[in-house]
């Protein structure tokens, strides 16, 4: 079973300087379905919390992609990951 990665290395993809380091950020979070599963239960266990509510979207948000990349072959996730990343790190610095 995957480690439990804190909410805030889901942020690093966020801060990440380029598409690039948010793509590498991304992947270091989310590589398989194990870690997929993890943040997921981490994710559900910070809803509980009034304070984790952009946590928990965030989270969730990158559950939902990893687990459409993962039905992808590699060269077709590639491209769907930065634009998708482009629109979510545009989409939470306008939040």
């Amino acid at each position: 079973m995957a480690a439990v990665t804190p909410t805030a290395d889901a942020n690093a993809i966020l801060r990440a300087p380029d598409l690039d380091s948010a793509e590498r950020a991304y992947l270091g979070l989310l590589p398989d379905m194990d870690h997929v599963d993890a943040l997921t239960r981490r994710a559900l266990g910070l809803s509980r919390a009034a304070d984790a509510a952009r946590g928990y979207a965030l989270s969730m948000t990158l559950v939902g992609l990893r687990l459409q990349e993962l039905e992808m072959g590699e060269p077709c996730a590639a491209e769907y990951r930065q634009a998708t990343l482009r629109s979510l790190r545009q989409a939470f610095s306008a939040a």
